[in-house]
Protein backbone atom coordinates (compact mmCIF):
# COMPACT_ATOMS: atom_id res chain seq x y z
CA UNK A 1 0.00 0.00 0.00
CA UNK A 2 0.97 3.47 -1.08
CA UNK A 3 1.80 5.42 1.85
CA UNK A 4 1.46 9.56 1.43
CA UNK A 5 3.26 12.17 3.62
CA UNK A 6 1.14 13.70 5.96
CA UNK A 7 1.40 16.90 3.94
CA UNK A 8 -0.58 15.53 1.35
CA UNK A 9 -3.36 14.79 3.48
CA UNK A 10 -3.72 18.38 4.92
CA UNK A 11 -2.24 17.44 8.04
CA UNK A 12 0.66 19.37 9.51
CA UNK A 13 2.84 18.03 12.22
CA UNK A 14 3.18 19.11 15.44
CA UNK A 15 6.98 18.26 15.73
CA UNK A 16 8.80 21.78 17.00
CA UNK A 17 6.06 23.88 16.72
CA UNK A 18 5.17 25.76 19.88
CA UNK A 19 2.07 25.17 21.60
CA UNK A 20 0.80 27.25 25.00
CA UNK A 21 -1.78 25.28 27.56
CA UNK A 22 -3.37 27.12 29.42
CA UNK A 23 -4.70 24.98 32.55
CA UNK A 24 -2.37 22.30 31.96
CA UNK A 25 -2.68 20.90 35.66
CA UNK A 26 -6.88 20.05 34.60
CA UNK A 27 -7.80 16.81 33.01
CA UNK A 28 -7.87 17.88 29.51
CA UNK A 29 -5.29 20.31 29.58
CA UNK A 30 -2.85 17.69 30.95
CA UNK A 31 -3.95 15.01 28.56
CA UNK A 32 -3.08 17.56 26.04
CA UNK A 33 -0.08 18.62 26.77
CA UNK A 34 1.05 15.08 26.91
CA UNK A 35 -0.14 14.08 23.38
CA UNK A 36 1.41 16.93 22.07
CA UNK A 37 4.76 16.43 23.92
CA UNK A 38 4.68 12.50 22.66
CA UNK A 39 4.00 14.48 18.72
CA UNK A 40 7.41 16.47 19.22
CA UNK A 41 5.86 20.38 20.04
CA UNK A 42 7.66 22.59 22.74
CA UNK A 43 4.83 22.96 25.23
CA UNK A 44 4.23 25.85 27.36
CA UNK A 45 2.01 24.19 30.40
CA UNK A 46 0.37 26.63 32.75
CA UNK A 47 -1.02 25.99 36.18
CA UNK A 48 -1.86 27.97 39.30
CA UNK A 49 -1.33 25.22 42.23
CA UNK A 50 -1.01 22.00 41.20
CA UNK A 51 1.93 21.10 39.28
CA UNK A 52 2.77 17.26 40.40
CA UNK A 53 1.67 15.45 37.36
CA UNK A 54 3.50 18.03 35.39
CA UNK A 55 6.72 17.86 37.05
CA UNK A 56 6.28 14.18 36.21
CA UNK A 57 6.16 14.88 32.98
CA UNK A 58 8.78 17.23 32.76
CA UNK A 59 11.59 14.47 33.42
CA UNK A 60 10.64 12.81 30.43
CA UNK A 61 10.27 15.60 28.34
CA UNK A 62 13.00 18.29 30.12
CA UNK A 63 13.99 20.09 26.64
CA UNK A 64 10.26 20.81 25.41
CA UNK A 65 8.52 21.29 28.12
CA UNK A 66 8.23 24.41 30.21
CA UNK A 67 6.29 25.07 33.23
CA UNK A 68 4.82 28.27 34.65
CA UNK A 69 2.38 28.98 37.66
CA UNK A 70 0.23 31.90 37.02
CA UNK A 71 -3.27 32.86 38.86
CA UNK A 72 -5.40 34.18 36.45
CA UNK A 73 -8.06 36.20 38.98
CA UNK A 74 -5.30 39.05 38.50
CA UNK A 75 -5.42 40.21 34.90
CA UNK A 76 -1.71 41.39 35.08
CA UNK A 77 -0.76 37.64 35.77
CA UNK A 78 -1.98 36.69 32.11
CA UNK A 79 0.19 39.23 30.26
CA UNK A 80 3.11 38.00 32.16
CA UNK A 81 2.22 34.14 31.44
CA UNK A 82 2.60 35.52 27.62
CA UNK A 83 5.47 37.59 27.64
CA UNK A 84 7.29 34.17 29.69
CA UNK A 85 5.99 31.97 27.56
CA UNK A 86 6.97 33.76 24.21
CA UNK A 87 9.97 34.37 25.83
CA UNK A 88 11.36 30.74 25.70
CA UNK A 89 11.22 29.67 21.52
CA UNK A 90 10.54 33.67 20.70
CA UNK A 91 7.15 32.61 18.93
CA UNK A 92 4.29 30.68 19.17
CA UNK A 93 1.63 28.57 16.89
CA UNK A 94 -0.59 27.28 18.75
CA UNK A 95 -3.32 28.29 21.88
CA UNK A 96 -4.77 26.28 23.71
CA UNK A 97 -7.32 27.90 26.59
CA UNK A 98 -8.42 24.21 29.12
CA UNK A 99 -8.69 26.62 32.40
CA UNK A 100 -12.06 26.26 33.95
CA UNK A 101 -13.74 26.09 37.14
CA UNK A 102 -17.36 25.94 37.79
CA UNK A 103 -17.91 26.52 41.42
CA UNK A 104 -21.87 26.17 42.54
CA UNK A 105 -22.90 29.81 43.96
CA UNK A 106 -24.98 29.13 47.11
CA UNK A 107 -26.76 31.29 49.05
CA UNK A 108 -24.34 31.32 51.46
CA UNK A 109 -21.64 32.18 49.30
CA UNK A 110 -19.73 36.23 48.47
CA UNK A 111 -21.59 35.84 44.79
CA UNK A 112 -19.51 38.59 43.29
CA UNK A 113 -16.49 36.74 44.55
CA UNK A 114 -17.89 33.45 43.26
CA UNK A 115 -18.84 35.30 39.51
CA UNK A 116 -15.12 37.75 39.85
CA UNK A 117 -13.39 34.37 39.73
CA UNK A 118 -15.35 32.05 37.36
CA UNK A 119 -15.34 35.56 34.81
CA UNK A 120 -11.49 36.24 35.29
CA UNK A 121 -10.86 32.09 35.01
CA UNK A 122 -12.93 30.81 32.45
CA UNK A 123 -13.55 34.36 30.59
CA UNK A 124 -11.35 36.91 30.65
CA UNK A 125 -8.14 35.38 31.14
CA UNK A 126 -8.62 32.66 27.39
CA UNK A 127 -9.55 36.52 25.88
CA UNK A 128 -6.56 38.32 26.77
CA UNK A 129 -4.56 35.19 26.03
CA UNK A 130 -6.47 35.48 22.53
CA UNK A 131 -5.64 38.65 22.23
CA UNK A 132 -1.84 38.51 22.49
CA UNK A 133 -1.67 35.57 20.27
CA UNK A 134 -3.22 37.37 17.40
CA UNK A 135 -0.99 40.42 17.90
CA UNK A 136 2.02 37.93 17.38
CA UNK A 137 -0.15 35.75 14.65
CA UNK A 138 -0.31 38.94 12.71
CA UNK A 139 2.93 40.77 13.28
CA UNK A 140 5.02 37.39 12.38
CA UNK A 141 2.70 36.17 9.80
CA UNK A 142 2.31 32.88 11.39
CA UNK A 143 -0.99 31.01 10.81
CA UNK A 144 -1.57 30.71 14.72
CA UNK A 145 -4.51 28.38 16.08
CA UNK A 146 -6.36 29.28 18.76
CA UNK A 147 -8.59 26.72 21.04
CA UNK A 148 -10.93 27.52 23.03
CA UNK A 149 -12.63 24.65 25.49
CA UNK A 150 -16.43 26.09 25.85
CA UNK A 151 -19.53 24.33 26.95
CA UNK A 152 -22.50 22.72 26.36
CA UNK A 153 -24.09 24.92 29.15
CA UNK A 154 -23.55 27.87 26.39
CA UNK A 155 -26.35 26.13 24.70
CA UNK A 156 -27.94 24.08 27.18
CA UNK A 157 -29.12 25.22 30.84
CA UNK A 158 -27.41 24.17 34.00
CA UNK A 159 -29.34 24.20 37.27
CA UNK A 160 -29.45 27.11 39.36
CA UNK A 161 -26.06 27.97 41.21
CA UNK A 162 -24.02 27.49 37.74
CA UNK A 163 -25.71 30.28 36.10
CA UNK A 164 -22.83 32.56 35.72
CA UNK A 165 -20.97 29.29 34.23
CA UNK A 166 -23.16 29.32 31.59
CA UNK A 167 -22.82 32.99 31.18
CA UNK A 168 -18.86 32.74 30.81
CA UNK A 169 -18.83 29.98 28.18
CA UNK A 170 -21.19 31.61 26.05
CA UNK A 171 -19.19 35.11 26.48
CA UNK A 172 -16.16 33.21 25.43
CA UNK A 173 -17.85 30.93 22.67
CA UNK A 174 -19.21 34.33 20.65
CA UNK A 175 -15.42 36.37 21.64
CA UNK A 176 -13.93 33.68 19.51
CA UNK A 177 -16.37 33.24 16.59
CA UNK A 178 -15.73 36.98 16.35
CA UNK A 179 -11.94 37.08 15.85
CA UNK A 180 -12.06 33.79 13.86
CA UNK A 181 -14.92 35.81 11.29
CA UNK A 182 -11.95 39.07 11.42
CA UNK A 183 -8.82 36.51 11.04
CA UNK A 184 -9.58 34.65 8.45
CA UNK A 185 -8.14 36.01 5.69
CA UNK A 186 -4.79 35.82 7.88
CA UNK A 187 -5.00 32.12 7.60
CA UNK A 188 -5.57 32.41 11.50
CA UNK A 189 -7.82 29.67 12.74
CA UNK A 190 -10.09 29.78 16.07
CA UNK A 191 -12.28 27.49 17.35
CA UNK A 192 -14.49 26.49 20.31
CA UNK A 193 -14.65 22.96 21.54
CA UNK A 194 -18.10 22.90 23.40
CA UNK A 195 -18.18 19.04 25.31
CA UNK A 196 -21.18 18.18 27.33
CA UNK A 197 -20.30 16.32 30.82
CA UNK A 198 -16.55 15.59 30.52
CA UNK A 199 -15.15 12.57 32.93
CA UNK A 200 -12.62 13.62 35.49
CA UNK A 201 -12.18 16.22 38.49
CA UNK A 202 -14.04 18.80 37.28
CA UNK A 203 -17.26 16.54 36.55
CA UNK A 204 -16.78 14.44 39.73
CA UNK A 205 -16.47 17.30 42.13
CA UNK A 206 -20.16 18.36 41.10
CA UNK A 207 -22.58 17.20 43.50
CA UNK A 208 -24.07 13.79 43.18
CA UNK A 209 -27.35 15.45 42.52
CA UNK A 210 -26.00 17.80 39.75
CA UNK A 211 -23.92 14.64 38.32
CA UNK A 212 -27.13 12.73 38.30
CA UNK A 213 -28.80 15.40 35.93
CA UNK A 214 -26.75 15.94 33.72
CA UNK A 215 -25.67 11.91 32.91
CA UNK A 216 -29.95 11.88 32.45
CA UNK A 217 -29.74 14.54 30.01
CA UNK A 218 -27.24 12.43 27.54
CA UNK A 219 -28.70 10.22 25.18
CA UNK A 220 -25.58 8.14 25.14
CA UNK A 221 -25.87 7.80 29.04
CA UNK A 222 -22.30 8.63 29.48
CA UNK A 223 -19.98 11.60 30.06
CA UNK A 224 -17.48 12.59 27.37
CA UNK A 225 -14.47 11.15 27.40
CA UNK A 226 -10.83 12.81 28.14
CA UNK A 227 -9.61 11.52 24.99
CA UNK A 228 -12.51 12.22 23.06
CA UNK A 229 -11.47 16.19 23.82
CA UNK A 230 -7.85 15.61 22.69
CA UNK A 231 -8.42 14.43 19.53
CA UNK A 232 -10.75 17.24 18.37
CA UNK A 233 -8.03 19.50 20.02
CA UNK A 234 -5.47 17.68 17.87
CA UNK A 235 -7.38 17.66 14.49
CA UNK A 236 -7.61 21.38 14.74
CA UNK A 237 -4.18 21.86 15.74
CA UNK A 238 -2.64 20.03 13.20
CA UNK A 239 -4.48 22.27 10.61
CA UNK A 240 -7.22 19.19 9.31
CA UNK A 241 -9.96 21.53 9.02
CA UNK A 242 -9.11 25.08 8.60
CA UNK A 243 -11.91 26.18 6.95
CA UNK A 244 -13.79 25.02 10.15
CA UNK A 245 -12.69 28.60 11.50
CA UNK A 246 -15.41 30.33 13.65
CA UNK A 247 -16.97 26.88 14.20
CA UNK A 248 -18.46 25.46 17.45
CA UNK A 249 -17.50 21.49 17.73
CA UNK A 250 -19.85 20.04 19.98
CA UNK A 251 -19.14 16.81 21.96
CA UNK A 252 -22.64 16.23 24.05
CA UNK A 253 -23.61 13.05 23.28
CA UNK A 254 -26.76 13.55 21.07
CA UNK A 255 -27.74 15.79 23.84
CA UNK A 256 -28.31 19.43 22.37
CA UNK A 257 -28.73 20.15 18.51
CA UNK A 258 -28.38 23.87 16.90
Amino acid sequence: MLLLPLAVWGKTPLKDRVVLIAGASGDIGFATAKRFLQDGAFVVAHYNQNKGRLEALKVHYPDHLKLIATDFREPKNVEALWKESLSWKKKMDIIVNSSGVDKEAKPSDDLYSVIHDTMAINYFSPVLLSTLALDHFKKTKIPGVIINIGSRATFRRLPEGYYHYSDSKAALTRYTQQIAKDNADKGIVAVVIAPGPVEGQMFGNLNSDVRKKCLESMPTKKPVTIEEVVNVIDFYATGQAPSGTVGVFDLMGASWTH
